[in-house]
């Protein structure tokens, strides 16, 4: 229903922040013309999820102004929609239907779209049930039916939900497999000491816009919500080191549960990264900004991502000015030692984040590297100008003698391959040098 007029109805209770500007993004990005709100701040209804009197009230809009379709937030039960839209003559879709709408227009990988459909029957399963219930109670009016009409409908209505699990446990299957599939690239990287760093924070926070300035690869940008839905991974350079920078799909406030899990393979790479730069868009408000940085602290939580290195990158301030920049680099003190602000559309300060990524990776150690002449040393000789940082080579009359900068993968791959007197760590004043 792609730029169908909307009408959105936002329930909140007192003290609870007002999420109407981002659902009405949300409402944008999936395709519809907003032409009308209401932020109704009440204890929820459990008949209509708002009041009776709102819900009247609501009813008179909508005869007055036409709405294609009302958008609630943030969600109802399968019951109160069809009570919405029988009172109100109207489609009735709440928060959860238009993120998973916004998903389907975003999806381009196989991952992406099963995760999309998975979640999508999940959530419209008790939605089916209770559509065929009505059905056939309406079909049944007048007079009582008899058992063998009830058994009937029943009947079916058992096989189509039987039909919707199936499908969702062949979901399950094929997602299982691609994650096997991801699983073991990532543990091919690892062996090869590749390290692992993940761009996160809310949506629309400049992930994507990052990941280009620091990869120069091809992320889809755009000024919408969820643009990023699969990993995106590209290898960034930087000397001594093998590392591989991933861009998550954004987080945000209130994601439903069946979301979440159905992304956990994407989320996962969160929760496995060595380091994780958590993007925050310092053009919100102060409130703004921290009501997002803490739905990024609480989907850390929940997806078991705690007690990894993370660095905060306040991005955007090219459209800040310096003295509310002060105040906002103060909210992300408990997050991060490491506050860098940045422009990633216009790359300012991202030799600051580079150095800052470096200095939290693993230290890089000196070493004495003594190869054989022949094919595996001058192999052994084209790995090491790759995967270390090689400051000097000289010929003997027996070996080629390297000192390079090497991390713990490099230092046991060359140990495996080399005779022990042919690796030596330099050390200075007796103690072991490292370099960050």
């Amino acid at each position: 229903m792609v730029d169908a007029t909307a009408l959105l109805v936002q329930q909140r209770i007192y003290k609870e922040p007002d999420l109407l500007d981002e659902f009405t993004a949300l409402a944008t990005t999936a395709g519809y013309k907003v032409i009308g709100t209401f932020d109704i701040v009440s204890v929820p209804s459990t008949k209509y999820g708002i009041r009776s009197g709102k819900v009247e009230e609501i009813r008179i809009w909508i005869e007055a102004n036409k709405p294609d379709i009302v958008l609630f937030s943030p969600f109802l039960k399968s019951s109160q929609i069809f009570r919405l839209m029988e009172t109100w003559d109207i489609e009735v879709r709440d928060r959860t239907q238009v993120i998973l709408e916004i998903f389907d227009k975003h999806a381009k990988t196989q991952q992406a779209k099963l995760q999309i459909e998975q979640a999508r029957l999940n959530y419209e399963l008790p939605f089916e049930r209770h559509q065929i219930r009505m059905r056939l109670q309406k079909e049944h009016t007048g007079d009582r039916p008899i058992a063998e009409q009830v058994g009937a409908g029943e009947d079916l209505l058992n096989l189509r939900i039987q039909e919707l699990r199936r499908r969702i446990a062949l979901i399950s299957d094929k997602l299982d497999k691609i994650s096997d599939s991801q699983a073991l690239m990532k543990k091919n990287r690892e062996s090869k000491g590749f390290v692992e760093i993940t761009l996160a924070g809310y949506t629309n926070a400049g992930k994507s816009t990052l990941h280009n300035a620091l990869t120069g690869s091809d992320v889809e940008i755009a000024d919408e919500l969820f643009t990023t839905l699969s990993t995106k991974a590209a290898e960034l350079n930087m000397p001594g080191r093998q590392v591989v920078l991933s861009d998550s799909v954004g987080f945000i406030s209130n994601l439903p549960a069946a979301l979440l899990k159905a992304f956990n393979t994407t989320l996962m790479e969160v929760s496995d990264a060595d380091v994780i730069i958590l993007v925050v868009d310092a053009s919100d408000t102060l409130d703004e900004m921290n009501r997002k940085i803490h739905t990024c602290l609480d989907t850390f939580n929940e997806i078991g991502a705690n007690g990894i290195p993370i660095i905060a990158v306040l991005n955007k301030i090219d459209l800040v000015d310096e003295s509310s920049l002060e105040k906002k680099r103060e909210l992300l003190e408990d997050v991060s030692i490491d506050i860098i602000p940045i422009s990633a559309k216009s790359k300012v300060n991202l030799d600051v984040l580079l150095r800052t990524i470096e200095k939290t990776l693993p230290h890089l150690w000196r070493y004495s590297i003594a190869l054989p002449y022949g094919d595996m040393g001058m192999s052994l000789l084209s790995w090491l100008h790759e995967a270390a940082v090689v400051e000097s080579e000289s010929y003997s009359e027996d070996s080629i003698q390297v000192i390079a900068l090497l991390g713990f993968e490099a230092e046991q791959k060359i140990s495996r391959l080399l005779p022990v007197a042919s690796l030596r760590r330099i050390v200075a004043n007796s103690e072991s040098t490292s370099v960050l």
